[in-house]
């Protein structure tokens, strides 16, 4: 039972880049899988905006607090569908060129889809007291660093 439960699972969140392409699926949240666990958010975010800059919104790539190395995944939430295969093609199966990984990246969608649910999902954890290498890196839709606890707030204030 177990194993039918996570097979399906994992069907839900499998990135058909075929499918993208043909415009059949319109997620734009990724998540990016089997990232070396030296890498900082300074570091894989260089490596993204090199080729990405401009083209997504949010990313987070979750720090595990007590030894400081990133737990293996990031988040990425693309502003349109249309950047997604550009990133797939350039990232997915790709051997990362540092710290002599063998780890090689594999793509999936994230469960939680969207800027605004990301932001909604993070404002409730203890990310916001953490310093700002910890916490999720939001841009505007010109591509400028927005302050994500700012954000936040912003987005999740009570609509009056």
């Amino acid at each position: 039972q177990h194993s039918h439960v996570s097979s399906e699972l994992a069907e839900q969140f499998k990135l058909d880049i075929e499918k993208v392409r043909a415009g059949l699926d319109k997620r734009t949240t990724l998540m990016i899988r089997n990232i070396p666990n030296k890498y900082t958010q300074r570091m894989l975010l260089g490596v993204i905006e090199n080729r990405h800059a401009g083209k997504f919104d949010l990313f987070y790539l979750p720090i595990d607090f007590k030894n400081r190395c990133n737990v293996g995944y990031a988040f990425i939430n693309f502003l349109d569908v249309e950047f997604v295969p550009a990133f797939y093609d350039e990232f997915q199966a790709m051997k990362w060129d540092k710290f002599n990984s063998d780890k090689v990246c594999e793509m999936s969608y994230a469960r939680i889809q969207g800027k605004i649910s990301l932001l909604g999902h993070f404002a409730n954890s203890s990310l916001i007291h953490e310093d700002e290498t910890m916490q999720p890196v939001l841009f505007d839709k010109n591509g400028l660093r927005e302050q994500w606890v700012v954000v936040a707030r912003a987005v999740l204030a009570p609509q009056r």
